[in-house]
């Protein structure tokens, strides 16, 4: 790719997460992105076919490169199981993020693009953590995870450190053994 073209789509990138992260994800659209940018519409469609797939691409961008979980081995999981979930309860208290989950969710629906950037995130997520615990299975990644985004997400209550302590007490039952 030429090196201009690869800098105006990373320039675009950081100009839209901008927008995403001051007004939220319904602000990112191609007139928005471009007024911020200070590129023509005409630019934006070169790249994607939709504001949606620029939304998309912001997320995995993020989320690529978002630091994994920290290292560690089977024998000893429960610190770098904690360590993660207190990351992915940070990131989620990140300005914006919940939002951007949120749209991609109700967007996944019917945008394939959205669906398949969902799938990819919790790939890189699951990967990261099975890195400090060994192979994961995708039910024992989702007990260890899910109670975190259906906190955030769905109940709408604090993830604070008691409600993390509480579910990390809980962890050895879905953790791979050390065999």
């Amino acid at each position: 790719m030429d090196p201009r073209v690869d800098r105006t789509r990373q320039h675009v990138l950081a100009c839209a997460r901008e927008l995403l992260l001051a007004e939220g994800a319904a602000a990112v659209t191609f007139s928005a992105v471009g007024r911020r940018a200070r590129v023509s519409r005409n630019t934006l469609y070169r790249h994607w076919a939709t504001s949606e797939q620029l939304l998309v691409d912001v997320t995995l961008q993020y989320y690529l490169d978002e630091p994994g979980a920290e290292a560690g081995g089977p024998q000893a999981p429960a610190p770098s199981v904690a360590a993660f979930l207190y990351a992915v309860r940070d990131n989620l208290r990140a300005p914006g993020t919940l939002a951007v989950l949120g749209a991609l969710v109700a967007q996944a629906e019917r945008d394939a693009t959205s669906a398949e950037v969902l799938r990819q995130v919790a790939q890189l997520r699951q990967r990261a953590l099975s890195a400090a615990t060994g192979p994961l299975t995708d039910a024992q990644f989702a007990a260890l995870v899910g109670p975190v985004f259906y906190q955030a997400l769905i109940a709408r209550r604090p993830l604070d450190d008691a409600f993390l302590d509480e579910l990390i007490s809980g962890l050895d039952r879905h953790l791979p053994t050390a065999r």
